[in-house]
């Protein structure tokens, strides 16, 4: 009987687990590496809503798994289901766009 009760508790444990996993291996935002500390400011708050927000529902990309063009395209699309304003949504997408140089087109 137990077990049916710890059953759920669990599962949430894992999958929160999964979650912080993947959040720890996107990258941070950092002052000594940006020009502006309102940039950096930016990019993590871009990153913060990234992974409240976004990783509610699905599992978290990697920023350089898409370039620009695909990150707005897709953040466009999951604005309204992760119930992003125009700030949130334009955030997040500079965060994951900060580096499009190095992505894979």
């Amino acid at each position: 009987m137990h077990s049916k009760k710890l059953y759920p508790a669990v599962v949430i444990f894992l999958l929160s687990g999964l979650l912080l996993a993947c959040s720890t291996s996107l990258y941070v935002p950092k002052g000594n590496t940006m020009d502006s500390k309102e940039t950096v400011g930016a990019l993590q708050q871009g990153r913060k809503i990234y992974i409240n927000k976004c990783g509610n529902c699905h599992t978290l990309y990697l920023p350089e798994k898409y370039n620009t063009s695909q990150w707005r395209t897709q953040t466009e699309r999951m604005a309204e289901k992760a119930k992003l304003n125009l700030q949130e949504k334009e955030l997040i997408l500079r965060y994951l766009t900060k580096d499009d140089s190095s992505k894979s087109h």
